[in-house]
């Protein structure tokens, strides 16, 4: 009785972990496919390439858009992120560089890491391929693609202003005060998108005060995240004192408001409000990503002419805020590492390139336009790009918004 009864719980414990394995392995393969996720992308980015993806494997995966919610009540961005890979458990992950890249590694095994020799990181910009996640097994992610964050300039309004160069930010103001005779306040941006202010900020502390004082700003943002996270803390923490981080960004954005440079309504005005501005010519300057700057009506867009944040630093010193995007495998599995093997190639660099609009990593191939090659010029005569406070920092959607808005109030009163 005793030995049928043993018998019996080895069968039940050989059932309920074959029922775990094959539930395990329904969630891999969604459909009988396994599953590409693509976390915190625009939806162009993500479906750039996705279609470069079905080019080369034809109809072999499913795919899953996710992406931090604002409306979200978990204490994390890193929560967030984990409770969406954990429901849709994916073989591969397309994230922005920053946090995301160390919380899509937590997914993967052991043995996951790409060979060596495998991705065509010869042919990438040095500074790229020093962003290159690896470990002693091997490539852990690999970057695919990179965003930019840009001034834009009309250079009709330009041309017309009698300047001949705009290579500091003394010569954006004079440039902007110009534009005073047109246009009542000639700098605008989208401030009501939270993770699009962090990373302004974040670039104007890079050019301003160095890489050091931006690291020192993503330290503290994440000291004080999760459960700890009060914004009128954070806020204070990050400006109070002339030695703090973001106190020297937050000033010079107050100096654009006081001085009636700076749209008024900055901090409401939406991405498409943005480019309403820029298309009826009273947005001369205009501080977007390459993404947006993608999404903006041709006829718009053409008229302006992009420049980097500039900076006293050297070129040797700088780093650009360019979040990056990473393919990350979290499995062995279903032709993975051959898939990202092949996005690394130059032909499909330059698809993805030219159906995303971003930068390839590649320092040859072609380009879609001047747009796209100069992003890639820049970010290969400096150093590895940094992801942007948005993406460096672990605070939920709604998170960044309550610290925007703090910020906000310091620069406006």
């Amino acid at each position: 009785m005793e030995k049928n009864k043993k018998k019996i719980i080895r069968i039940a414990g050989a059932a309920l972990a074959l029922l775990s394995l094959t539930v395990s392995l329904c969630k891999i393969k969604s459909n009988g496919k396994p599953v590409i996720a693509f976390y915190g992308l625009s939806e162009r980015e993500a479906n750039g390439i996705k279609e470069e993806i079905i080019r080369l494997t034809g109809n072999d995966y499913d795919f899953a858009m996710l992406g931090a919610q604002s409306t979200s009540h978990e204490k994390s961005a890193e929560k967030e992120f984990k409770k969406q890979m954990s429901e849709t458990n994916p073989a591969l992950v397309f994230v922005k560089s920053g946090k995301n890249i160390d919380n899509a590694i937590s997914f993967a095994g052991k043995k996951t890491a790409i060979a060596p020799g495998k991705i065509n990181e010869g042919e990438m910009t040095t500074s790229i391929r020093g962003g290159i996640i690896r470990d002693k097994t091997g490539v852990k992610a690999v970057p695919l693609l990179t965003d930019h964050l840009e001034i834009d300039i009309d250079m009709v309004a330009y041309r017309n202003s009698g300047m001949q160069q705009i290579n500091s930010w003394e010569d954006i103001e004079e440039f902007a005060n110009l534009q005073k005779k047109y246009v009542e306040f000639p700098i605008v941006f989208a401030g009501k998108d939270a993770a699009l202010t962090l990373d302004i900020l974040g670039a104007l502390t890079e050019a301003i005060s160095g890489e050091e004082v931006y690291h020192e700003a993503v330290q503290i943002i994440n000291e004080h995240s999760g459960k700890k996270f009060n914004a009128p803390v954070v806020a204070k923490l990050l400006t109070e004192k002339n030695g703090d981080p973001l106190n020297q960004s937050v000033k010079y954005l107050a100096k654009l408001y006081k001085t009636n440079l700076l749209h008024p309504n900055t901090f409401s005005l939406s991405k498409d409000e943005v480019k309403a501005f820029a298309r009826v010519r009273i947005a001369p300057i205009v501080i977007m990503s390459l993404d947006d700057h993608r999404d903006t009506d041709h006829n718009t867009i053409s008229r302006f002419s992009t420049i980097y944040f500039p900076s006293k630093f050297p070129a040797s010193r700088r780093k650009f805020t360019a979040p990056t995007i990473y393919a990350v495998p979290l499995t062995k599995k279903f032709g993975v590492h051959n898939l990202i093997s092949r996005l690394t190639e130059t032909k499909s660099e330059e698809k993805l390139s030219s159906a995303t609009g971003l930068a390839p990593v590649l320092s040859h191939c072609r380009t879609p336009d001047k747009q796209a090659d100069d992003v890639r010029y820049w970010i290969a005569g400096t150093d590895t790009p940094l992801s942007g406070l948005s993406n460096d920092t672990n605070l939920t959607k709604m998170q960044q918004a309550q610290l925007v808005a703090e910020l906000a109030t310091l620069i406006t009163n």
